[in-house]
Order: structure tokens, then sequence, then C-alpha cells
């Protein structure tokens, strides 16, 4: 672990100031530019090592691995260090009572993850581990699946794989792209935006990248960056001399770089431990001290507790359109299950949650052409088991929730929305031709899907937002394309519908959208959305739908628009 902090260190004067090359003198003070005016950059412990011993805190004291555990702990070691580099978003998180995730992208979770690979002893365990911390904070799918992906290629190194089935793996299971030149990934760190060159209005293949003046932040891209150096690099000082030299945010891609190259090499130079030791202070080196005392004596065969899911008492219901039942829940959560049986019966189906979103693509799965009439989707909902009984949210014991006023305020904006939601979904129905029973699938244009606690929208296939009751509290909750669903296994990502939370903007974002805005702000022919639905339907290959038109052209009611 001390390699992820090794490389916090030797990055953190570098910040917006970048190096001169590979041969920059390690350890020293560099002066640069901060709110116009010129000051010195030392070398010292940033965010990045107070939250990475924080984590191996967590996984030393607290065997049950709790998420209210880690908060108190990362709370903690954000009091001791308020002044160590934190973003705005994680000082408001670390001052939280409730202490609730971001839904944006953002590396901070990938940065402290390193413990993780090196204490869990069971490859798969470490990763659905991974998942669960990172979400903690931020339950953007990209930051996840970037500690997944760094948790995975640590394991794999600490345990002697090569750089060749280290590189497959973040290849092949993440979609990483490792054979991109170390010129781009430097320019993409400093904030570049790529634009292709131009002749005659038509592209030549060459590109370029555009300075933005904004320091890259994203998993992605900081991931790739610590990920290349590695591959690239020879030995745990040329790894950190190489991510420092990218520029950008030169800490947090080192402390990456330096925690797996030193699973890698197993070694770091004497005069970098002897350095890191000077500088850091001496609380910060006795929880490493401990953390690498205890890997270094554990037996590699030990079998790990599993880390619990973001709240222990709970679990997911998934009820199929059949009316059948699905429940998600982990093997070790015996008490549960045993719950479950008896109440359901032997015969009910349990999968596990890393199962939920395969699942949950199965049962959604239509397979046909074009626009059809769609399948039910299942619902997914989220439920408690605590002291023997099935809770909801709201009568969880010791759980601190908003008055009943709120919920019930919220309830009631719920309801206003999803019928609004339908009315707009039966015009759009109705414009194109369809007065029948049940609902259209579209292909392309955007549509409702009304749950009994979530109204979503869908472009096609690919979620564009959603709106519902959250299962935690009550409350009126908005998610723009970060909350389950097919988004997880379809590339291609909407702009999000959703963009303000007056009841006003989120119905008028839903007959806008549905009914007169088109395919989004990237359209150039502006296509009415009505017109997109319309060219699907034509385009139908589904005969169940095509005969219902049929039968119902001419009882077709009025096309009245909807005043919005």
């Amino acid at each position: 672990m001390l390699g992820a902090i090794a490389g916090d260190i030797i990055g953190s004067p570098y910040v917006r100031n970048d190096a001169d090359g590979m041969n920059f003198e390690m350890f020293s003070s560099v002066r640069g530019w901060k709110d116009g005016g010129e000051v010195t950059f030392h070398p010292r412990v940033t965010d990045k090592s107070v939250m990475t011993l924080a984590v191996a805190r967590w996984l030393l004291n607290d065997h049950d691995h709790k998420k209210g555990t880690f908060v108190s702990i990362m709370q903690e070691m954000y009091d001791r260090y308020p002044e160590s580099g934190f973003s705005p978003t994680m000082k408001i998180w670390c001052r939280s009572e409730y202490a609730r995730p971001f839904t944006r992208d953002c590396n901070d979770p990938v940065a402290r993850i390193s413990p993780l690979g090196l204490f869990m002893s069971d490859l798969k365990e470490a990763i659905d581990a991974a998942g669960v911390l990172a979400g903690f904070t931020h339950d953007n799918p990209d930051s996840i699946r970037g500690a997944q992906a760094l948790t995975e290629a640590i394991w794999l190194a600490s345990h002697g794989r090569s750089k060749e089935d280290i590189r497959f793996a973040m290849e092949h299971d993440y979609q990483l792209d490792l054979s991109i030149d170390q010129k781009d990934i430097s320019s993409l760190l400093k904030g570049g935006v790529r634009e292709d060159i131009m002749v005659n209005g038509e592209p030549t293949g060459e590109y370029y990248y555009r300075e933005s003046g904004r320091i890259d932040y994203s998993t992605t891209n900081t991931l790739t960056a610590a990920l290349k150096v590695f591959m690239d690099g020879e030995g745990f000082e040329d790894v950190v001399r190489r991510a420092v030299s990218l520029g950008g945010n030169t800490n947090t891609v080192a402390s990456m770089a330096g925690a797996l190259a030193q699973a890698f090499y197993k070694e770091i130079p004497e005069h970098i431990v002897r350095e890191c030791s000077r500088i850091m202070p001496n609380d910060l080196k006795d929880i490493m001290e401990s953390f690498e005392n205890r890997i270094s004596r554990k037996p590699v065969q030990e079998v790990t507790k599993k880390v619990a899911q973001e709240d222990s008492l709970s679990f997911q219901v998934i009820k199929c359109p059949d009316g059948k039942k699905i429940f998600v829940a982990d093997p070790h959560r015996k008490d549960l299950i045993e719950a479950l049986k008896a109440r359901f019966g032997e015969g009910i189906t349990i999968i596990r949650p890393r199962m939920l979103a395969e699942t949950y693509r199965n049962l959604s799965a239509q397979g046909k052409d074009g626009t059809y009439l769609e399948r039910p989707r299942p619902d997914v909902r989220t439920l408690y088991f605590q002291n023997g009984e099935f809770r909801t949210s709201v009568t969880l014991e010791g759980e601190t929730l908003p008055d009943r006023q709120a919920r019930m305020s919220s309830r009631q904006q719920f309801c206003e929305i999803s019928e609004f939601a339908r009315s707009v979904k039966a015009e759009l129905q109705e414009q194109v031709g369809y007065v029948g029973e049940g609902s259209i699938h579209f292909q392309n244009a955007y549509y409702p899907v009304i749950h009994h606690d979530k109204v979503e929208i869908f472009k096609g296939d690919i979620f564009a937002g959603s709106v519902g009751i959250d299962p935690r509290n009550g409350l009126l909750r908005i998610d723009k394309g970060g909350d389950f669903g097919p988004m997880e296994w379809f590339g291609d990502r909407t702009e999000s519908v959703f963009n303000s939370v007056s009841i006003d903007s989120i119905k008028d974002a839903i007959g806008r959208f549905c009914l007169d805005e088109g395919i989004g702000i990237h359209d150039k022919d502006r296509k009415l959305n009505l017109e997109v639905a319309n060219n699907d339907v034509a385009n139908s290959k589904d005969k169940t739908l095509i005969d219902s038109l049929v039968m119902n052209t001419e009882d077709i009611r009025p096309r009245m628009r909807m005043s919005l």
C-alpha cells in the first residue's frame, strides 16, 4: 500500500504544474501559480492517501464491513486532515449527516481502492466488494467499474500474474484502451478536447487536442493513464516518473500506478521509502504498517468475509411479468434466505446481486424486430429484513427518516407525475394510430414506462432518466441516467431528460421529450419525437402491432395535441 501513498506524495507538487519530462527531482518543492499568485507547492500527503488509509483501517477494524462504520472512519479521517486537498463535493459528503452517494463520475473511489485488491483472497469477492465500496460515495457506473478494474488489476499483480494477463483483463473485461498514444492520454489528462481536422468540410483522419484549461478528473482517462504507464514502465520508480510526466491530475494517476507497481514488482527503492516516512504523519504511518503487517501474515487461502450490501438489511425483489418473484440476496445472508423460503416456499428463485443486471436483461428481452407491443418490464423493488420481519424503508428501526408529512408530499407529487406520464403515453400511442390495449415499445423514439413507484423514460432501449420514490427515505428522487436499468448493457447514452427537481419542470420534460422535442439536443434534423415514433411504427415488422393498427383504422379518436 506504500506504493499508492508514495505516488500521491511524489505527484502532489505537479498538479497544475507540469513536470519537465521524466527526469524531475523527486520530493522537491515546485514554484507555480494559484489564484493569480505565485506559490510554492511542497510534496505532501493528500486526500488520496488519507482516504486510502481510511479504507485500510476499515478493512482491519470492522470484520462485518458495514457501511456505517466505513462512513464514520472516512469522516473521522477527514476531520484529522480537512485541508489535504478534498474536493468540494467530498467535503460535503464528509460533513453530511446522511452521507448519500453522488451520481457524477469522479476518480475518488478508484484512487482509494487499492487496499482491497491486497486484502481479499478471492478475486470475485474483491471485485464485488470494490463495487459496493465505491458506491458508498459515488454510484456512477463509470466510477464503480473503474474501482472494480483497478482492484482486479492489483489482485492479479499481487498474485503473480503477468502484465499480458492484466492487459487482457483490462481490455476485455472493462473495455479500456491501453493502446492509446502517450501524447494523447497526456492531452486528455490536461483537459484537451479532441477535434478532427477538416478539409473542405470532410474529415482527414487527423486530429488535434484543443485546450480547455481544465484538468480531467474522469475515471476512465485517469485509470487508463495509470494502467498505460504501468504497462510501459520498468520498475516502481520508472512507473511513477512516467505517471507524473503525463501532467494533469498527477497525484491521482501516480497513486493508482504506484499501488499497481508495488503489487507487481514487490519492492520500492529505499530512498523513496525513506522520504515517504519522513513526510507522512505518525498516525498515518501506524495505519499503513498495521495493514501491511496483517496482509503479510495472512494465509493465501484464507476465506475473507464478504463486504455487506450498501445497506446490510436491504435486499431486492424482481417481480416478473407473469407474477413470479425472484429474490436477490448474498449467499452469506442465511437468516434472510431461510426466512424467504419459510414464507414463500422452498421452490423460490434466489440469485446473487452480481446476476441482477443479466437477469433483468433476459426478462426484458423481446426477440422481435422494429416496434412491437411491449411485454411488461419486470419491476425491481428494495425491501428490508430486520429482527425476523420483512419491512419497508419507513419502518426500519434506528433509521433517521424524513417526517411523515414530507413523505406524504413526495408520494402525492409522484402520483401527479405518474398520471401525467400516463396521459402522455396514451397520446403518443394515439398519435401513431394505436388505440388498443397494451403499450408500444418504440425502436428510436422517446416513450415513458410507468411502474408502481417509478416513471422511466427510454429512447428505444436506452435509459434516459427516471423519477420515483426512493425506497431508502420515501422522498422523490430523480435519476439522470445512473439508476439501475438497460443503460448498464447498452453503450450508447442519450442526453438526460431530467435536469430540474421542480414538479412542473419534470412534467414539462416528459411532455416535450415524448411529444414535441425530438430525439435530443444533438439531433441535427430537429425531428419531432412524434415523427420518429411514426417512422418506428411504419418500419415495424411486428404482425401483432400491424394487425391492431389495421383493425382500428376506422375507429381512431380525434387526435388532439396536449397543452403543456
